[in-house]
């Protein structure tokens, strides 16, 4: 009987990388006349760290309220306390980007402040973190892991 060649063999291969999970997927691939063989498998990862990912260690951020153009006197609402939850919550470690474009500019003309409040864990006392006029394209801190 013929020996399978490269090819069935490749396939068995494909075949066990597609359906292994990336991050357990282990080849070992067989070094003909010498019997030993080469294992592959996945890499660590290399990519930067994220600045906004939560390490531990420290208690997580827990947003309080913010606003956008407090100092512009306006009959709108300033308060975007939702997107800065959305983006910090519950990390130890935030840099917040203040963006007009996403948050809105309730008014234009006006060269808006940020003001944002939270707290690291219950009963500890309120922190902030600020941005002065014009706060749009600029980033704010929001740390609990001190």
């Amino acid at each position: 009987m013929k020996s399978p060649g490269w090819k069935s063999a490749g396939w068995a291969v494909l075949l066990l990388v597609a359906c292994a999970a990336p991050s357990t997927a282990q080849i070992s691939i067989p070094m003909p006349g010498t019997g030993g063989s080469i294992q592959i498998g996945p890499q660590p990862d290399q990519r930067a760290p994220d600045p906004n990912r939560s390490y531990g260690g420290g208690s997580t951020i827990r947003i309080l309220g913010a606003a956008y153009g407090g100092n512009c006197r306006t009959p709108f609402n300033t308060n975007v306390t939702d997107d800065l939850a959305r983006n910090c919550q519950g990390r130890d470690y935030c840099v917040y980007r203040i963006d007009a474009r996403q948050i809105g500019d309730t008014s234009p003309g006006c060269a808006k402040d940020y003001q944002a409040r939270y707290v690291c864990r219950d009963g500890e006392s309120e922190r902030h973190a600020a941005a002065g006029a014009e706060a749009s394209g600029q980033s704010v801190v929001l740390d609990c892991r001190r």
